[in-house]
C-alpha cells in the first residue's frame, strides 16, 4: 500500500481539485470493538461473496451458539470480519445491529469514516495482499489477522465526502448487479417451464 498512488486515476469532478488522499494507520480509523450480544439482535455470518449475511439465510447449516453473550454485537456500519479468512477478502459492513460470532473482529468506524467506502476498498487485489502480508500463520491455511495487526495497516483517507460518493456510487451498481440477476433467474426459470410443456412429458410418449 506504500506503492499506491495518493490520487486515484479516476475522480468525480467536485473532488478534482481536492487535496490528496491521506494515508493513516487502520487504528485512527477503526478500533475494536468488543461488546456482547443482545437478545433479540439477528445473526450475521460473514461470506466470500456477500459480505455479512443473515445466517438463516444460508444454504450451510450452523449452529448457533445458543446465548446471545456468546456472541459479539456489531452495530450498524460496523465492518465484521472472519480472521481466518480475511487475506481472502471474507469481511462484510452490518447493514443493522446484529449479532456475529465471537471468532470475528468487529471494526467499529471513527465519525469521519465511511465504513461502505473501506468495505470495498479491503476487497481490492491489493489490498488483500497486503491484509495476506499482515496476517500471522506458516500457511495460508493457518493465517489469521488480528485486530493489532491490521491496526498498524496504512490505508488511504479521503475526505468523508469523497468516501460517500465512491461508496454510493459503487453501490448503486451493486443494487443494478442485482435487479439484473435476479431478472435473470426469472427467466431461466420461465424458460425451464416452458420447455416442460413445449415437449411431450415421458410418461405421454410412454402411453
Amino acid at each position: 500500500m506504500n506503492d499506491m498512488r495518493h490520487v486515484p486515476r479516476l475522480r468525480f469532478p467536485e473532488f478534482r481539485e481536492a487535496r490528496e488522499w491521506e494515508i493513516t494507520k487502520a487504528k485512527t480509523l477503526f478500533s475494536n470493538r468488543v461488546q456482547h450480544g443482545e437478545d433479540g439482535l439477528p445473526i450475521y455470518s460473514v461470506t466470500m461473496n456477500d459480505g455479512l449475511a443473515k445466517r438463516d439465510s444460508l444454504e450451510r447449516r450452523i449452529d448457533d451458539i445458543s446465548q446471545a453473550t456468546g456472541n459479539k454485537k456489531a452495530h450498524k456500519h460496523d465492518i465484521a470480519y472472519n480472521m481466518m479468512r480475511m487475506w481472502q477478502g471474507a469481511s462484510g459492513v452490518a447493514c443493522e445491529d446484529c449479532m456475529v460470532s465471537p471468532a470475528y473482529v468487529v471494526l467499529a468506524p471513527s465519525e469521519d469514516v465511511c465504513a461502505e467506502f473501506y468495505g470495498y476498498f479491503l476487497k481490492l487485489p491489493q489490498s488483500l495482499q497486503v491484509l495476506t502480508a499482515h496476517s500471522q500463520g506458516l500457511t495460508k491455511d493457518r493465517l489469521r489477522l488480528y485486530y493489532k495487526d491490521f491496526a498498524q495497516i496504512p490505508l488511504p483517507k479521503p475526505p468523508l465526502s469523497e468516501q460517500q460518493k465512491i461508496a454510493a456510487c459503487l453501490s448503486s451498481l451493486d443494487a443494478l448487479i442485482a435487479a439484473q440477476a435476479d431478472k435473470l433467474a426469472a427467466l431461466k426459470t420461465h424458460k425451464k417451464g416452458l420447455m416442460q410443456q413445449l415437449f411431450p412429458s415421458p410418461e405421454a410418449q410412454n402411453g
